[in-house]
């Protein structure tokens, strides 16, 4: 797809600053080539409910729920539209969406959906995080303060209400409104932490959402989620061009609030940033597999030379294959010296050229450095090389809980023992090559 901003995305991603928004037109899909719209099959739901002899299908589109809820609940009463709903949510409970499970692989700290499935939150449940769920209630009691979310534990917030709280639902065209007229009212109000990380928020992203329609203008107005201080991008499906109607959204949004609309499969939008992000991302059967970006990232990624004690060559071969894995460039003795090398040289001219130098902090180190040996030469050679570089060169890594060598005592150290050392590994020498 035409996308120009695949960095930008990225980097808002990898800092925790971009606030992903998931639209009712998001589809399911199930990695065989088989995708439908939750909300459509509900809006096909409710219309064969309904009384085919009134006319209620003439004119009436699945993507517009809201209508089809309306003209359901004019014939049915509210505990009949409140049992469909439920079958519908209960039928979602067990499936598995690829895409949505690509989305959750991804560090999105808040994710803010205006559906009413419980897709989303199984994928993060399926990728080991453990989700805040919350949710609004537009007609009574929210809390003031969330809790505090992470890449491990995000908050998904559902904007028009939870299936297990039938009065909190927006579904119908009256309840939509109500809905806007709360937000706007402020009566209730959002949380105050939620509503300051909208207000204050750089990066958006906003996915099978339908921009063009006009409520949703005035939500996000209302959300004050648009305003020019932010940057925000919006991939609504199919391909091609927007038609004559949604032509215009495209314009207000773009010279208004900065909003770059793109039409496009939302699957490989999808699954090409997850690509960008992690360069090897798992297959169906959960073996990781090269893909076509991952192998161009590895041509142009960082160069970073790994010093270790001998004792931990172990530990130094499995951080080289995770920045393999990660598109960069690693630069390992044992690896890359061959016979007839001569040492000395070699390595200063290495460590010269590389981008990053790695070196694990451990208690082999801290025994190493006492006395003479080859590490002691690198680690020499890497200071001085850092005197005429801009930017972080040195990338101290524990291995183990030995205290931070003096030698390195100036330089913000990666924890690699925890359960994430190695992505915040990755992520440290990211965000250093992103800033240098």
């Amino acid at each position: 797809m035409e996308f120009r901003e695949w960095d930008k995305l990225v980097y808002g991603i990898e800092r925790g600053e971009c606030t992903l928004f998931l639209g009712p037109q998001l589809p399911l899909d199930w990695g065989d080539g088989k995708r439908r719209i939750p909300a459509e099959d509900l809006a096909a739901r409710l219309l064969e409910q309904l009384d085919e002899q009134s006319g209620a299908r003439a004119g009436v589109e699945l993507n517009d729920l809201a209508r089809i809820s309306q003209r359901f609940l004019a014939q049915e009463a509210e505990v009949d539209l409140e049992m469909e709903i439920n079958r519908w949510h209960q039928g979602l409970t067990e499936q598995q969406s690829t895409l949505h499970d690509h989305l959750a692989a991804l560090p999105f700290r808040l994710i803010i959906t205006s559906t009413l499935d419980p897709l989303m939150e199984m994928a993060l449940r399926r990728a080991g995080k453990r989700p805040w769920v919350e949710r609004y209630h537009y007609t009574g009691r929210n809390k003031q303060l969330l809790q505090e979310a992470t890449d491990k534990t995000p908050l998904l917030f559902h904007l028009y209400g939870c299936v297990s709280e039938p009065t909190s639902v927006v579904i119908t065209e009256t309840q939509l409104l109500d809905f806007l007229a709360a937000l706007i009212s402020k009566d209730p109000p959002l949380p105050n932490d939620l509503n300051a990380a909208l207000t204050n928020g750089k990066l958006f992203l906003f996915l099978g959402f339908g921009l063009h329609q006009w409520y949703l203008r005035i939500l996000l107005h209302v959300l004050k989620v648009l305003r020019r201080g932010s940057r925000s991008f919006a991939v609504e499906l199919g391909e091609g061009g927007f038609d004559a109607a949604a032509a215009d959204a495209v314009l207000f949004y773009r010279q208004n609030f900065k909003v770059d609309l793109y039409k496009a499969d939302v699957f490989e939008f999808v699954k090409e940033l997850r690509c960008r992000y992690e360069p090897c991302a798992p297959a169906s059967g959960g073996r990781a597999v090269p893909t076509e970006p991952a192998e161009r990232a590895r041509r142009s990624g960082p160069k970073v030379f790994i010093c270790h004690a001998s004792e931990d060559k172990q530990k130094a071969h499995e951080i080289h294959d995770h920045l393999v894995r990660a598109g960069m460039d690693p630069w390992l003795d044992k690896e890359a010296l061959r016979g007839g090398d001569h040492w000395d040289s070699l390595i200063e001219s290495t460590i010269d050229n590389v981008d990053y130098f790695v070196v694990l902090n451990s208690r082999n180190l801290q025994i190493k450095v006492q006395g003479a040996s080859y590490v002691n030469k690198e680690i020499k050679v890497a200071l001085r090389a850092e005197d005429w570089r801009l930017g972080n060169f040195v990338i101290p890594v524990k291995v183990d809980e030995t205290p931070l060598l003096t030698l390195f005592s100036k330089y913000h150290a990666v924890e690699l023992h925890g359960s994430d050392g190695f992505r915040d590994l990755v992520r440290a020498i990211k965000r250093q090559s992103t800033s240098a």
